[in-house]
């Protein structure tokens, strides 16, 4: 699942957590990767969790996390951004302004990371703001990777991208990222199929991988195999909102032929 990613708020947020949990298998802190500041431990593994499924595209378990997050450390700066990433409306403010607040006596990357999801931030901002934290955080792998999906241009987010998985190359969501670059913007369905099958290798056991298959055979005509990965998505998690629209524009379809 994409859903626009380069729309979303929640692209617009974070970095590495001092937990030794990121993504798919635990990492030790290494020089150059951002810290941040809870005495919570379980919070900021709870968020190192919920940034794994961020950059998955796995929005629904995220928020999950990251709600359970504040519960134990409700002044922790990166749950409360990302539940600001997350959110809307009145709901989405208020986690903004607890998020700048709690940033005040903290890391410069943690006022950073709050003024992204400032109301009165705009893509161009954010992008600088990416672009900072690259230059401060050269080895943390979550600010890698929101600086090369934020670039301004498909070519600038490609030659970011190729960057990061030969540094990066076990990290899953960036395969998937590649995988809608090559299907959406070259329109090379070959290899943009190669890197969604790396994508469901890498993190075999989550949602979304199935999901962005789903997406490729559905948009690739091939509908047996749509409806075969949005199913298996949801065999993951079941309430994986684009699967299940997916689906159900399926079945639709199925009882419009029919009726023809």
């Amino acid at each position: 699942m994409k859903r626009n990613l380069l729309s979303l708020p929640a692209l617009l947020l974070l970095a590495f957590l001092t937990t030794n949990s990121f993504a798919q298998k635990p990492v030790g802190m290494s020089e150059g990767a951002m810290t941040w500041t809870s005495k919570s431990q379980q919070a900021k593994k709870l968020t190192a969790m919920g940034l794994a499924h961020v950059m998955n595209v796995e929005r629904e378990q995220a928020w999950q996390e990251f709600q359970t997050a504040i519960e134990n450390d409700p002044n922790f700066t990166a749950a409360l951004a990302f539940l600001a990433s997350l959110s809307q409306g009145e709901t989405r403010k208020t986690f903004a302004k607890r998020a700048a607040e709690s940033a005040q006596n903290k890391t410069e990357g943690e006022k950073l990371l709050a003024s992204i999801v400032d109301e009165k931030s705009t893509p161009e901002t954010n992008r600088e703001t990416w672009s900072k934290l690259h230059v401060l955080y050269p080895n943390d792998r979550a600010i890698g990777h929101f600086y090369a999906i934020t670039r301004a241009t498909p070519d600038e987010r490609f030659t970011a991208m190729d960057e990061y998985v030969k540094k990066y190359p076990e990290e899953a969501g960036m395969y998937n990222m590649l995988g809608y670059y090559y299907m959406n913007d070259k329109k090379d369905n070959a290899t943009a199929k190669t890197f969604f099958e790396k994508y469901i290798q890498l993190h075999p056991d989550g949602p979304n991988p199935y999901d962005s298959m789903g997406e490729f055979y559905l948009n690739t005509g091939d509908m047996v195999n749509a409806e075969k990965y949005y199913k298996l998505a949801l065999e993951k998690y079941p309430f994986m909102a684009s699967s299940l629209e997916a689906l159900q524009k399926i079945e639709d379809a199925k009882k419009k032929t029919d009726k023809n």
